[in-house]
């Protein structure tokens, strides 16, 4: 009958893997990542169900092609792939141990796709099931299922019968699968199956938990099967706990030398009550019957750090907390704060950072051994969240959820009895909203995880009848008395521009000669003010009106001074302050067309300069408002969501640094060659115009007055605002059907950020950046694409992602006129300084490029 079978060719001196010993690891390792309370559809054990599923993933391994391939005597060939008789031995083997129907699909769909991503299931399984396809590639893997289980039955028998016979538990044999493959009678069992999805009020499959249930068990048997056969320890995959003593020591010594008498010594006591407030709401929380809980403080309460402390509160011991964001450009700061607590370098066991910027590693064993399988293990590693805390993006959370590829399901197992923290949930597209919640559900009824949703701006609706439209509905606020907090904060008052009470008359609209005039009229030389702008295109027509009208020292361009000395922020902050005339301010200009390296450092700069007073002017996208601690004395901002509106604010007078601060809110015109404003451009294009939602919300609390006061705006306005919003019951349905109805491809082509080509640059403006082009282009040359791939990611931080509007646009001229470098999606500019495709201050693509430019 032949040799027994291996799944893994010898390498290294070890021998050849049996496929046997790989199964049974396998299976071993996909049990026991899930929870062990975790249960099927039919109310089994799912991990028992696991195991059984991840012992057949590779039986198609057997065949004398597979064998013949895996040693290198033969290529690849439709013979040699192997998941489809895995699914169906799988489904049949779950079948005569009992389980229901639809855990035997389920498992199908699952070991089918272990090398892939998720389908649509009743497309795929529909069309692997019958042999009428209209498809000829479909009714062919039929037919190569078939050969293969005749391949099998002639070559490896005694193999199949015995772990047939094992795998059923006597229930089954191999003989009995063998003969429904050959008559066609499993095929039939399978499609009148799928046949019974019927997607109307009446169907009878799938239920609500199917998806869940496919993404529990591909998710475990993928990532179980990738750390085997990389050859990862059972001991790399356990994260080390949290300390909580260390993060309460911590945020003891913050408030260690603060006056006693100051301002900020009543805020650090505000802060600590807050704080043991909510730690009093994770007690009642824990006893309650909820899954979600609200944490609602106001800005500049130090909502990280206590939400932090209720995560490390709520979780158990082995439990992982998960902390994400809506942006990138602040999970720095957070990780930077979050190192300094539990010192770490967030590249242990301890704490990962994961972001598509970050350098996501986990240290494992001694990397002098194998430098280049240590660094793919232990990338591997961080991007499953094995670490005892993970800080990531929305993005790569909720779309490792919602329809994830093969690489993304690796992180689904450590979700189990996780805590999960979603800082400025409200962030989420509204289009969203309804499958997030759906999501939701999934994280908390099939994971058993917890998650916490922390905001000041809580999108929570008041009125019963639609409060099932919130983002959270019957979720538990830990903050016992919410107005309490925000009854201490007077730290600003809001001027509501004139502009913005004539909303909907367009020529009320403020230009920016107008907009630059009025913020350097309004503003002392003393004081820093923070202008935010809906568009790139209005923010850099602002800098430009406010650079011709007055004597600046553009923070940008000394920054471009300091580079080649590795941008040290203090040595840029020195030649700021010796630059400054008498009669100057410091202009800085931030956007995501800055290279991720330079306005990290612009922003710490930013935050530096206003501690010592320097008088400042920073003009900014939206990027600035969620989570960075910067106080300004003064901020401006274009008409946004109410939301938006109160976290810009959270800018302004942030620690009481004056007795009240002015946030001015005001509707800018549309920047020379548009049509439309930049608010309209940004917030009426998901369904539900939101800034005439914030311009009725303004009306309905009096501004027309002009002025209102932070109370107010922070908890009338914010609760009248998301009535509004949940009276037009956002987020698409549609995307909640897809997830009823388990339709994962459709579901893998959503993205939060928005579907939109873009091009990735990498702007070079050193020439340490250029060195590190040039080895990536002779990685290419040398068809080394390992190490291509390693110096892309060590190029993250000085790349930039130019969207492409339009082909006759600026962006995609530039993008036509650089060096491509491997593929289509990637360029080099190798010599920012002295081209029109870069400016030290807007970044990447601001001017049309000149026909010199070309050749640089």
């Amino acid at each position: 009958m032949g040799p027994e079978p291996i799944s893994h060719p010898a390498t290294d001196g070890d021998e050849a893997t049996r496929l046997l010993d790989h199964l049974d690891d396998v299976a071993g390792r996909a049990e026991s990542v899930v929870s062990a309370d975790a249960t099927t559809i039919g109310g089994d054990p799912l991990p028992e169900m696991t195991g059984v599923v991840a012992r057949c993933h590779d039986v198609g391994k057997a065949t004398t092609w597979f064998q013949a391939y895996v040693v290198g005597e033969r290529d690849a060939s439709d013979r040699t792939n192997h998941s489809l008789l895995g699914a169906y031995l799988g489904y049949y083997v779950l079948d005569r141990l009992g389980y229901d129907s639809e855990d035997c699909l389920a498992a199908l769909v699952a070991l089918a796709k272990h090398h892939g991503r998720l389908p649509d299931v009743e497309e795929y399984v529909d069309g692997v099931s019958r042999f009428e396809n209209t498809s000829e590639a479909s009714n062919e893997r039929q037919r190569i299922l078939i050969e293969q289980v005749g391949n099998v039955d002639d070559h490896r028998r005694q193999f199949a019968q015995s772990f047939v016979a094992d795998a059923t538990d006597g229930n089954g044999s191999w003989g009995e699968f063998a003969q429904s493959i050959e008559d066609e009678s499993l095929f039939d069992t399978v499609h009148e199956h799928v046949s019974l999805f019927g997607f109307g009020s009446d169907r009878s499959a799938p239920s609500e938990e199917f998806y869940g249930l496919l993404l529990q068990l591909w998710s475990g048997l993928v990532f179980a099967d990738k750390t085997v056969a990389a050859g990862i320890e059972n001991d790399d995959l356990d994260g080390s706990e949290p300390d909580a003593r260390l993060l309460s020591e911590y945020i003891a010594d913050l408030g260690s030398d603060t006056d006693e008498d100051g301002q900020a010594a009543a805020l650090d006591t505000l802060r600590g009550e807050a704080r043991d407030d909510v730690l009093g709401g994770v007690e009642r929380f824990r006893d309650s019957e909820a899954s979600i809980a609200t944490l609602t403080l106001p800005t500049g309460m130090g909502k990280t750090l206590t939400g932090l402390s209720a995560a490390l509160a709520l979780r158990d011991e082995g439990e992982r907390v998960v902390y994400a964001l809506p942006f990138t450009s602040v999970i720095d700061q957070v990780a930077d704060e979050l190192a300094d607590v539990f010192d770490t370098d967030a590249r242990d066991d301890l704490l990962t950072i994961h972001h598509h910027l970050a350098e996501t590693v986990t240290k494992l064993g001694d990397p002098d051994e194998d430098p280049d399988e240590y660094a793919r293990l232990a990338e591997m590693v961080a991007e499953s969240w094995r670490s005892g805390m993970t800080l990531t993006t929305f993005v790569q959370l909720f779309e490792s959820l919602v329809g994830p590829s093969n690489s993304q399901s690796m992180k689904l197992p450590a979700l189990y009895d996780s805590v999960i923290v979603l800082d400025e949930p409200q962030a989420l597209p509204m289009q969203w909203w309804k499958l997030v919640r759906r999501i939701a559900t999934i994280l908390t009824e099939e994971y058993d995880a917890t998650v916490v949703a922390m905001t000041a701006t809580q999108p929570r609706a008041t009125d019963e009848e639609t409060a099932s439209q919130a983002l959270f509905d019957d979720a538990f606020e830990l903050v016992d008395d919410v107005d309490r907090y925000f009854g201490h904060f007077e730290r600003v008052e809001y001027d509501v521009h004139d502009s913005l009470l004539a909303f909907d008359d367009t020529d009320a609209t403020v230009d920016y000669e107008a907009a630059g005039r009025t913020i350097l009229d309004e503003t002392g030389r003393s004081e820093s003010t923070l202008a935010i702008c809906n568009t790139i295109d209005s923010a850099t027509a602002l800098t430009d009106a406010i650079e011709d009208r007055e004597a600046v020292v553009d923070v940008g361009r000394c920054l471009e001074l300091e580079l080649e000395d590795g941008a040290d922020v203090d040595a840029l902050v020195e030649r700021v302050e010796s630059a400054l005339g008498s009669n100057e301010r410091a202009l800085v200009h931030l956007s995501t067309r800055l290279r991720p390296r330079d306005r990290l450092a612009l922003i710490e700069a930013t935050k530096r300069l206003t501690e010592r007073d320097v008088p400042l002017v920073a003009v900014s996208t939206q990027l600035i408002e969620a989570g960075v601690d910067i106080s300004f004395d003064r901020v401006y901002r274009d008409i946004a969501p109410i939301d938006s509106v109160v976290q810009a604010a959270g800018r302004c007078n942030r620690s009481f640094e004056s007795d009240l601060g002015t946030v001015t809110v005001w509707w800018l015109a549309p920047p020379a060659g548009t049509t439309t404003t930049p608010a309209q451009a940004v917030y009426d294009s998901e369904g539900v115009s939101t800034i005439s939602l914030t311009a009725r919300t303004l009306d309905a609390i009096g501004a027309d007055d002009g002025t209102v006061a932070e109370q107010t705006m922070t908890r009338d306005a914010v609760e009248h605002y998301y009535g509004l919003v949940a009276d037009r019951n956002p987020g698409d349905p549609e995307y909640v059907e897809w997830v009823d109805e388990a339709n994962a491809d459709a579901l893998g082509d959503l993205s939060l950020i928005g579907q939109r080509e873009s091009v990735d640059v990498v702007v070079c403006r050193t020439d340490g950046d250029r060195e590190l082009a040039d080895a990536m282009v002779a990685a290419l040359d040398e068809f080394d694409y390992d190490a291509f791939g390693d110096y892309r990611e060590a190029a993250k931080d000085i790349t930039v992602s130019l969207p492409i509007y339009s082909q006759d646009s600026t962006e995609a001229e530039t993008v036509r006129n650089l060096e491509p470098l491997g593929d289509a999606d990637l360029r080099v500019l190798r010599r920012a300084r002295g081209t029109s495709y870069f400016d030290a201050t807007k970044g990447l693509a601001v001017d049309e490029p000149c026909v010199d430019d070309r050749f640089l």
